[in-house]
């Protein structure tokens, strides 16, 4: 029990929440409206199928390239028995990218945040595509 009055023992005992609420709180997420203007043909998409990343000293390395698909369809029959994985695989690279850590967890929550939407709006369109199951009468069985 306390009787109120704090001696030289009872400061250490003092949490972090009494002594200060000074705790810096985490920044909060701010919308603004960006504009890149395009340089040369950097407005073209680019068509990947195949991404591969590396890592570097702070950086990390996006190569998007593209493989045919008759290559595509080759590498599905993979796993089938009696067909032989090639040595190597041509294929084009469409685009490399070099960005910082935090550029790339950026990266990796937008499109976290994209997949989200896109399979609960998936999810939604089939709830709605499905007919809808009403229960069978409670009743004896002939």
């Amino acid at each position: 029990m306390s009787n109120g009055k704090k001696g030289v023992g009872d400061r250490e005992q003092t949490s972090e929440t009494e002594i200060g609420k000074v705790a810096p709180e985490a920044p909060q997420a701010v919308s603004v409206a960006l504009r890149l203007q395009p340089v040369e043909n950097s407005q073209q998409p680019v068509f990947a199928n195949f991404t591969s990343v590396q890592a570097g000293s702070g950086v990390v390395y996006i190569d998007f390239g593209f493989l045919e698909p008759q290559t595509m369809a080759g590498l599905a029959r993979l796993g089938q028995p009696g067909v032989k994985a090639p040595e190597a695989i041509s294929g084009t690279l469409a685009c490399r990218t070099a960005m910082s850590l935090e550029t790339t967890a950026n990266l990796a929550n937008q499109l976290n945040h994209l997949l989200r939407g896109a399979a609960a709006a998936q999810a939604q369109t089939a709830q709605a595509a499905a007919p809808a199951a009403e229960p069978e009468a409670a009743g004896p069985v002939h």
